[in-house]
């Protein structure tokens, strides 16, 4: 912690030199000269600068000593009786700082209270006395852990800051101030408390001149608080500004002497790039990491606690870090050693011992894992139960402690057979649940740990319980102060949960609503809270036209990326950063009192709540909508009607049989279509009356949502047994030929999106149908047949009362003409990111260097006039290939239908070049004959898919095997998928062409 005290850059020479003569002329002066204590006052200043530099216990008990007798001899009313108290308070402070003995914080607290009571209110350094006192009652409190203390010193500090005006000390003063916030945080976990760290000590940085020889203590503790706020929310532009300021702190004391300050700001910046690592998963971020700690740790002496035994239980997090990456043997035993080195430096009865065996009990842990030793297994046990006992059970950090527990006595219970170890187990799980100041992410993991154990019991109604509270929790996972990348990723910790707690639902003997209403919640998190923000608001507006001002222009706070949000104040670049974080937050806090607000107005009390049953059922009308529910222990379908929602169990479908077998979908299409109508579509379209083929073409229509891995990107519509019959008469058993589907990520995004009125473009610019054909594109096969597709719309325009619009085809053109166009068409590649969704591309001139992405699109806004329709006539535009965020449904369909366009028509899987222009003919001539509505897209895409399933064959002839059906080894070759051209690549996987050939099944609609 940065005290109000600062050293200065004195050579220790010369300090040795001023201290003998200081240590002459007391020896020689009378004991009654009226100058004694201000030379016992010099002479002291020296021993602690003394001290400040080489570690000396003697010079700091020296020092302490002549100010206690300077304080002894100095009279109540003397003049100068105040600047001796502060002096021996300070001297105390600074002593209990490096040594952390008790006698000397006690000793700075009294003598800081005499301060403060002896000085007037009006006193210009009321403002620093205050900040003393509140630096000691916070170090009491770190010793002694009593929140009083601490809430004092939140106090004082807050006193402090309220009174400094026109202090010199402001920017001290401030930082001071953050660090109680902070310190409270850690105790309670209170993010309004870690918030306000953050805030104080950044106003600390932007009070002070750059060259401030505090600045680089202070951008340390800044970093502290960014980091614990990554920590706590996961905010990437937190992690990296913690990483850019510990930079910054170590350039800024390369030159410097003070050897502590220098190992302070190199053990920050290994701690930070080790988070850091955590997110970009560069082994060169670890390694940094590692050996910044360390040249830190060598820095200082052994018996230096309690630096030593932080940065010590610091190395052992990466070493431990880096043993599960490379499987090093060697960096787990490191870091168990150096932990058991950090607890052996801890006091017994200190919390950061707890901390230290919470990280011992971990690598303990993951050391039984890998040799299988009981001995090992023990000591976790041990260690995290003495963490617990030294913890306070109001501690926010307690809930991973309980966690680690269960884990563990769960290990030992499945090694040895006890049931008091899995009974204990499951007890302290729940516990864990219950902390309620435990992070969202913690208490979700803390129950499903519990309920793992409860299942296996079968004990529904409990896991039950427990599962509807995690669902509940999930939307608190992703608050809107989050970038859409940082919400990913704490999503993906929780991927299933929704899918695990409807099931778990409906073994308790739930309501069916009850279930789906929990997959409402807890599928495409990010997804909802988009539509949440971007629905239509008309009705508020027309009612409460104030209340819908303020919403608006809140949400476009919220809705607005960071980056793009970001003044530029080069002076104070981590500051201005800051700041719009700031508001965001701030805006945030006040969308929610808003919506209560709202909520209590007539005829608004749903105000962008769940839906209701009665909200499900109307939005099935008149198309029912199957809701698909996979998890480990049921498989379902909700059948929503416009009266009824109901559960169909799907007992003959195997999840593990179709994982193993799923390779069918590419080796034997038909044989994986005809199995998915069987277990799943044919079941469903029986129990909802859909028993015969259409013949009228008068087509009834259903809508799809898939939860629960691996079921996100299965091509259902195109299910059934695609055998010719008879002459002119279509297959029976096949979605194709009952009904016309389309797809949704959830019936939430069907109701938002009706929601939006089509109506007519505003003005002419909104007539224009963006056109984009990449038949050529760099480093990528050639499309010759994208030219031809973009020519047969371009001749419908007219027909379609459009105006074509080809820009040139980069990313800034094309995002801008997004803005004004009724239709959006691309023809070209596409690629599905493995790694991450919000980067998967639509390839255009310049995707090298200016990919246009998911998180481009995504970042539109197009609800106040939205288009009509974007169909991407590319590979893979509606798959998402991160398994633990499948549930998200986040892809380039999706990212379209999220920014505005009311339909959007793309691709599960690689469809051929020359396929695709025939099935947009087809598509867009049902939208010239039956108009631009919603029905016509329905149509149109089903009308394209049976067309193109009959062109290529799909409908294999009675008798006849897979084998004897030809393929065309060219049609991978042709595939719109985005992969880097190989001239070695072999075109003639016989799986992948055989797959191109059902190309039609991979077609899909999302809209309303």
């Amino acid at each position: 912690m940065q005290s109000s005290q600062t050293g200065v850059g004195t050579s220790v020479e010369n300090l040795n030199h001023a201290i003998k003569l200081a240590d002459e002329a007391v020896n020689v002066i009378p004991s009654d000269h009226p100058d004694l204590a201000d030379m016992l006052m010099d002479l002291g200043k020296l021993l602690v600068l003394r001290s400040q530099k080489t570690g000396s216990m003697e010079d700091f008990d020296r020092s302490i000593e002549i100010s206690e007798e300077m304080v002894k001899a100095t009279p109540l009313d003397h003049l100068d009786r105040i600047d001796r108290l502060k002096a021996l308070g300070r001297w105390s402070y600074e002593r209990f700082e490096r040594f952390r003995l008790m006698k000397d914080i006690e000793r700075a607290v009294r003598m800081n209270k005499e301060v403060v009571r002896s000085v007037p209110l009006d006193n210009p350094d009321r403002a620093a006395y205050l900040s003393n006192l509140g630096l000691a009652l916070g170090g009491r409190f770190e010793e002694t852990r009593s929140r009083e203390d601490l809430d004092d010193a939140v106090k004082v500090a807050e006193e402090s800051v309220a009174g400094c005006a026109d202090h010199p000390d402001r920017g001290k003063f401030f930082n001071n101030l953050g660090n109680h916030y902070g310190m409270r945080f850690e105790q309670t976990g209170s993010l309004e408390d870690l918030n306000r760290a953050v805030e104080s000590c950044y106003e600390s940085i932007k009070i002070i001149p750059y060259d401030h020889p505090c600045r680089a203590g202070f951008l340390n503790n800044l970093g502290n608080w960014l980091a614990a706020r990554f920590e706590r929310t996961s905010s990437k532009e937190d992690l990296d500004s913690a990483v850019q300021i510990a930079e910054e702190s170590v350039k800024t004391t390369s030159s410097n002497d003070d050897a502590y300050e220098a190992s302070a700001n190199l053990h920050n910046l290994g701690n930070w790039l080790g988070r850091r690592f955590a997110r970009s998963r560069s082994i060169d971020d670890l390694d940094c990491a590692i050996e910044n700690i360390e040249k830190s740790i060598s820095a200082i002496p052994l018996d230096f606690y309690p630096t030593r035994a932080a940065y010590l239980t610091n190395l052992g997090i990466w070493l431990g870090e880096r043993s599960k990456q490379t499987q090093s043997a060697e960096d787990l035993d490191r870091a168990v050693q150096t932990t058991l080195q950090a607890v052996d430096l801890t006091p017994l009865d200190h919390i950061d011992r707890a901390g230290s065996l919470r990280n011992l009990s971990i690598w303990l842990g993951r050391r039984f894992r890998r040799t299988s030793s009981k001995g090992d297994l023990d000591d976790a046990i041990e260690a995290i139960s003495e963490a617990l006992n030294i913890t306070p059970a109001d501690h926010f950090a307690q809930a991973s402690q309980l966690i680690y527990l269960g884990r563990w006595l769960e290990a030992r219970s499945e090694r040895t057979g006890s049931s008091v170890d899995r009974s204990f187990a499951l007890d302290v799980f729940e516990e864990a649940w219950s902390c309620t100041n435990a992070t969202p992410a913690r208490r979700i993991r803390a129950a499903r740990h519990a309920v793992a154990i409860l299942a296996a019991d079968s004990n529904w109604e409990r896991s039950s319980v427990l599962l509807q509270g995690a669902v509940e929790l999930l939307p608190f996972l992703s608050p809107l102060t989050l970038q859409h990348e940082d919400k990913q990723l704490v999503l993906a910790s929780s991927g299933g949960i929704a899918s695990i707690a409807a099931s778990t639902a409906l073994n308790a003997g739930k309501d069916p609503y009850d279930a789906l209403r929990l997959l409402e919640i807890g599928k495409s998190v990010i997804t909802g809270l988009l539509l949440d923000m971007r629905s239509d608001v008309s009705d508020l507006e027309m009612r409460h036209p104030d209340l819908a001002a303020h919403f608006i222009s809140l949400r476009n706070e919220l809705d607005s990326p960071i980056d793009k949000m970001l003044p530029v104040i080069a002076d104070h670049e981590i500051y201005s950063k800051e700041s719009s974080v700031k508001r965001r937050r701030k805006a945030h806090e006040t969308i929610d009192k808003l919506i209560e607000e709202i909520r209590h107005r007539p005829g608004f009390e749903d105000f962008l709540l769940p839906p209701t049953a009665h909200d499900l059922m109307a939005a099935a009308n008149p198309d029912p909508i199957i809701v698909i529910n996979l998890s480990v222990l049921r498989n379902d379908a909700f059948l929503v009607e416009h009266h009824q929602i109901r559960v169909l169990q799907l007992s003959s479908l195997d999840l593990d049989w179709f994982q193993k077998n799923s390779q069918d979908m590419e080796r034997a299409p038909h044989m994986f279509l005809e199995w998915l109508w069987d277990v799943v579509a044919g079941p469903c379209l029986e129990a909802l009356g859909f028993r015969i083929p259409v013949t009228d073409d008068n087509w009834p229509h259903v809508w799809w949502i898939t939860t629960g891995t691996p079921f996100s990107n299965i091509p259902l519509h195109a299910a059934g047994r695609h055998v010719k019959a008879s002459q002119g008469t279509p297959p029976n058993d096949t979605i194709l030929d009952r009904v016309m589907s389309s797809y949704s990520s959830s019936i939430k995004a069907i109701i938002r999106g009706r929601r939006h009125s089509i109506g007519k473009p505003s003005c002419e610019r909104h007539k224009d149908a963006l056109l984009i054909a990449m038949q050529g594109t760099p480093n990528q096969s050639a499309l010759p047949y994208a030219k031809d597709e973009i020519a047969v719309l371009e001749r419908l325009c007219p027909s379609l009362q459009l105006r074509p619009n080809k820009p040139y085809p980069n990313r800034e053109k094309v995002l801008t003409h997004l803005q004004t166009c009724r239709i959006f068409h691309f023809a070209g590649h596409g690629k599905s990111d493995p790694l991450d969704p919000s980067i998967s591309t639509l390839f255009l001139k310049d995707w090298e260097a200016n990919p246009l992405t998911v998180r481009d699109l995504r970042d539109l806004k197009l609800q106040n006039n939205p288009p009509f329709l974007a169909y991407l006539s590319a590979c893979s535009t509606g798959t998402n290939s991160v398994a633990k965020l499948e549930e998200e449904g986040i892809h380039l369909m999706n990212a379209c239908q999220v920014a505005g366009f009311r339909h959007v028509i793309g691709t599960f899987w690689e469809v051929p070049d020359e396929h695709c222009s025939a099935t947009a003919e087809t598509f867009y001539e049902s939208i010239r004959d039956e108009g631009m509505t919603d029905k016509a897209v329905y149509r149109g895409i089903h009308r394209a898919v049976r067309a193109l399933r009959d062109k290529q064959g799909g409908l294999r002839p009675e008798g006849k095997t897979r084998k004897q059906i030809s393929t065309d080894p060219k049609l991978k070759e042709r595939a719109r998928d985005g992969t880097v051209v190989d001239e070695d690549d072999d075109p003639g996987d016989d799986a992948a062409t055989n797959l191109a050939r059902f190309s039609w099944m991979f077609y899909v609609h999302y809209g309303v």
